[in-house]
């Protein structure tokens, strides 16, 4: 890991991209982000000097294009195990499909990767993820945000091992993407971690109508297949689909 950390920058994402010859590990930390980015072009709220701003550049050689899903399953499970080691007991992170993190029904952790594709090949992965950790209160209208110390007792935690916790993760199950074998163990964690992954629950699209349907399954493309009450089955892409919470 080459760890870089600044004092205030708008988003981490948009500075490591700035190095295009970053090598392969380079992890990008602001203590304070004034814009950072979030899915579906929201912002991600971070007191300054309380949570975890970073953005860390892979160079994943070994994952072409069309599986680039593949590290969107990588640094999800990465992040639920990491947080398996400083949650207190009884609590577990879940991933809500795509790649959000839940602790119950509340949000601890975003996660925003942006790929460049060079041919049929990856040229770098920037992983842009906001963990909560010892921010006790949030003030902006996101519906569900929570943090690390919300969830045990209000204990602070220190932040740099934290980054290298993370990093030791998303290293680990990057390099499951090597080879089948390893894909398939990627998978299953993946699947098994999945908020709401059992039983039927409500759903939303764009238009505003709702259904009911569980989770069937998850493409290698990141497609996600629910099923209704009735057998029918409807397949969606990230952002054609919600779940309601």
């Amino acid at each position: 890991m080459n760890l870089i950390t600044v004092s205030e920058t708008a988003s981490t994402n948009s500075l490591i991209a700035s190095m295009p010859d970053a090598p392969h590990g380079t992890v990008v930390r602001a203590v304070a982000q004034t814009a950072g980015r979030g899915q579906r072009g929201n912002t991600w709220e971070s007191e300054a000097g309380k949570n975890l701003t970073l953005s860390i550049l892979v160079r994943p050689a070994h994952i072409v294009a069309a599986e680039q899903f593949l590290i969107c399953r990588a640094v999800s499970v990465a992040l639920v195990e990491m947080l398996d080691q400083v949650l207190p007991s009884g609590l577990t992170a879940m991933i809500k499909w795509p790649n959000d993190i839940y602790v119950g029904d509340k949000k601890i952790c975003g996660i925003l990767i942006e790929n460049s594709l060079t041919g049929n090949g990856i040229d770098r992965s920037i992983l842009g993820i906001g963990l909560n950790v010892n921010q006790c209160e949030f003030l902006s209208d996101a519906p569900n945000p929570v943090s690390i110390i919300n969830l045990n007792g209000g204990h602070e935690l220190d932040l740099q091992p934290l980054v290298d916790m993370m990093w030791h993760e998303v290293d680990k199950n990057l390099s499951l993407c090597a080879d089948e074998s390893g894909r398939a163990i990627l998978t299953r964690k993946y699947d098994s971690r999945l908020w709401r992954g059992k039983g039927f629950h409500t759903f939303a699209l764009p238009d505003g109508s709702r259904f009911v349907a569980s989770i069937d399954s998850i493409a290698d493309n990141g497609v996600l297949t629910l099923r209704e009450p009735d057998g029918t089955m409807q397949s969606f892409a990230f952002k054609e689909v919600q779940f309601v919470l």
